[in-house]
């Protein structure tokens, strides 16, 4: 009985002992968690320092804490500065701060890492903004500008050897109005009645510098986007697309689909991928094909502006469509091989699609998407 009761007086003791054991263990576990915590960022840190990789560190009220050299060259941002003001203030005068701020905050409501590229004229940064502890997020700076600058070189030169293409065709379309200017001019001269052509002289002039407009619109490098109707950029195309195939003897055809709605496109390189995919037909039909034909034809489908480009030269075989897109894969003793693949990229860069079909001795469809911006209905 005295065993027994001794028992039942020291029990609760020990009761309390364990659960005092166990509350200090739970906290030092705590306590190793957090140092763990700290030495993994400080590890990281020391890392990314090491690498010479351009870094931000900011607290959850967007104030920085601490950077390397690195990202102050890459920002051209003042060591004072920083020191000084938030992301958002600093985002008044660098779109950068701002772009960071929306990507930190992204970070923090997921809790999760969160990657995303910013493109700003000849600048393409890709950035990561990965959540710690405590709120305070690490922004990771990767500098792609190089690689984007180079591919808009390689997209310039391809558009400028388009051009050079089209020019011969340009200079025998603008023959056909100033044959007309030269002979209503000579019968100005001869009845001594200006007036009386000043009306058609003014017409084939203002013929002339359409021709001229569009052409130059080709031929300017742009490297912004913007929203703009897809019905006016073929329109523009039009009349070089005609003096071209006039120049080859090719029988054009046009089918239009009008709509209101517009692409958020780069309008000289949807023109590039047009002129270049013009040129690829009229070389197709070589010198056997007399009854050369081009079709253009545009339609509204699934919320993309499709545009389907036909001819009917002499095609390719399967083993060719299936190399047909590949870097450098060419069929032409003077091709680069960059032709079609730069043009599925430009296209595929625009949110759309771009498909090849062909039958051997039949001929080659070509098949382009570009999402329609969404409609928004102000009523």
């Amino acid at each position: 009985m005295d065993n027994k009761h001794l028992s039942e007086e020291i029990d609760p003791v020990g009761s309390k002992l364990m659960t005092m054991r166990s509350a200090v263990r739970s906290e030092t576990s705590h306590v190793q968690s957090s140092t763990l915590t700290e030495e993994k960022m400080i590890e990281q840190h020391l890392l990314i320092e090491e690498l010479g990789v351009p870094f931000l560190e900011v607290n959850k009220y967007l104030q920085p804490l601490s950077w390397n050299q690195a990202f102050l060259d890459l920002t051209y941002t003042k060591k004072s500065e920083l020191q000084v003001f938030s992301l958002e203030e600093l985002g008044l005068n660098n779109s950068i701060f701002l772009f960071s701020k929306k990507l930190i905050q992204k970070a923090l409501e997921s809790n999760c890492k969160q990657e995303e590229d910013f493109e700003e004229v000849d600048l393409l940064y890709r950035i990561r903004a990965i959540p710690f502890k405590d709120g305070v997020v690490y922004l990771i700076f990767e500098d792609r500008s190089l690689q984007k600058q180079f591919e808009n070189l390689l997209t310039f030169h391809d558009q400028m050897e388009a051009v050079s293409h089209i020019a011969a065709g340009v200079a025998h379309e603008l023959r056909n109005p100033l044959s007309v200017i030269k002979g209503f001019l000579q019968l100005a001269k001869l009845t001594n009645d200006h007036q009386k052509y000043y009306d058609t002289v003014m017409s084939e002039l203002n013929r002339m510098n359409g021709i001229l407009e569009d052409f130059l619109s080709v031929s300017r490098r742009k490297i912004d986007r913007r929203l703009q109707s897809p019905v006016n950029i073929m329109n523009s195309l039009i009349e070089i697309i005609k003096a071209e195939c006039l120049l080859h003897d090719v029988e054009f055809h046009l089918k239009l689909t009008e709509t209101n709605r517009q692409v958020h496109v780069n309008e000289s390189m949807v023109k590039q991928v047009m002129l270049n995919l013009l040129r690829n037909s009229v070389e197709a039909y070589g010198e056997s094909n007399s009854n050369r034909k081009l079709t253009i034809e545009t339609k509204i489908e699934n919320n993309n502006y499709v545009i389907a480009v036909k001819d009917n030269g002499k095609g390719m075989p399967e083993s060719v469509l299936k190399q047909l897109g590949k870097p450098f894969f060419t069929t032409k003793a003077r091709g680069t091989g960059i032709g079609i693949p730069l043009c599925k990229k430009i296209i595929e860069d625009h949110g759309g699609t771009f498909h090849i079909q062909s039958v051997l001795n039949v001929g080659t469809s070509v098949l382009i998407s570009l999402p329609l911006e969404i409609q928004i209905n102000n009523s």
